[in-house]
């Protein structure tokens, strides 16, 4: 029943024009990414992400009907009302610093790149990039030994990459088993950002983030644990960079993290801004922003017109604020 609204908006978005569907009155529009790349990328199997070409056209298409706009902008407010956008990136991948910034500098664009404090200089490997790793070696070679070891544990090849930080040791176990070594494809991948080029990307204008130390699944553990990730994760982000705009982004998304651990961001000044996945929504905390996910399948300007209809929607029966 939860899915119909949504249905229902991407089978009526070819009624709407994008000028008429982009010029209504709704939140400063947070589209978000995680990485662009014209390679293959076997680490990253659990979304589908844009190659340069696409990404270009994209970008091009949010110029069309909006205007870019900082961070600052958004934390002073200056937003609102207004068609404005803000581009974010998460995971702190490399590509962002290779491919994605030389293209923002082209096009004028700002943005703010989220990373995960414990990946920085390819210190470790998230447990979804492991999950990937191993399912690309799965769908090259068949292992009945590791598959086997997978079922045992409640893993199948169709399932696993919905495996989560609680199932980690699994996956370095079957790694093992297909001769898969994670710590030497840090080594020579080199997937995740260096404190070097994070500081570069600072220099360069572009907004630092956190993204959690871990990235683990936070409707999965305690308030307190929540609380220390963020405080974790943002008090490593200063030692690098000092932002001069504290920003965090929810990993995964927003939905299981409590009003009483936003409530302690702001009491504690943990961060200036916050943000979520929830699409294009408002939000009962005036300093947390919704953002909205453009790597999904199928029609990039459908599935985005279909997101501000169900907007539309939502404000129509009075649900367009995420409550928490």
């Amino acid at each position: 029943m939860r899915k119909f609204p949504r249905k229902f908006s991407k089978s009526i978005s070819p009624l709407f024009s994008e000028k008429w569907l982009f010029g209504r009155n709704t939140p400063c529009f947070l589209p978000f990414y995680h990485v662009v790349s014209d390679e293959k990328l076997p680490h990253i199997l659990n979304y589908p992400y844009r190659n340069v070409a696409q990404f270009e056209n994209e970008l091009d298409f949010f110029l069309k009907y909006f205007t870019p706009g900082s961070l600052l902008e958004l934390k002073n407010g200056k937003c609102s009302g207004k068609k404005v956008f803000h581009l974010s990136f998460d995971d702190g991948l490399r590509e962002c610093y290779d491919v994605v910034a030389p293209v923002l500098l082209k096009k004028g664009i700002p943005a703010t790149f989220f990373v995960n404090t414990g990946f920085i200089d390819n210190s470790e490997l998230f447990h979804k990039y492991k999950a990937s790793l191993i399912l690309s070696r799965l769908r090259k070679k068949p292992d009945k030994k590791a598959e086997t070891f997978l079922a045992e544990n409640g893993i199948t090849p169709e399932n696993i990459l919905k495996a989560e930080i609680s199932q980690v040791k699994i996956l370095n176990e079957v790694a093992a088993l297909l001769d898969i070594d994670f710590t030497e494809f840090l080594n020579q991948q080199k997937p995740y950002l260096t404190s070097v080029q994070i500081k570069s990307l600072a220099d360069d204008g572009f907004s630092i983030g956190a993204h959690s130390h871990s990235h683990s699944e936070f409707w999965k553990i305690s308030e307190r644990k929540q609380t220390d990730e963020i405080k974790k994760s943002m008090n490593l982000l200063k030692h690098w960079v000092n932002p001069s705009i504290k920003v965090f982004s929810f990993p995964f998304t927003d939905d299981g993290v409590p009003a009483s651990v936003l409530k302690t961001i702001k009491k504690e000044h943990i961060c200036d801004i916050t943000f979520g996945t929830a699409g294009v929504k408002n939000d009962r905390f005036d300093f947390h922003f919704q953002r909205y996910p453009v790597e999904q399948p199928g029609n990039f300007i459908r599935n985005l017109k279909s997101e501000f209809i169900y907007f539309e929607l939502r404000k129509w029966i009075g649900k367009a604020t995420v409550k928490h």
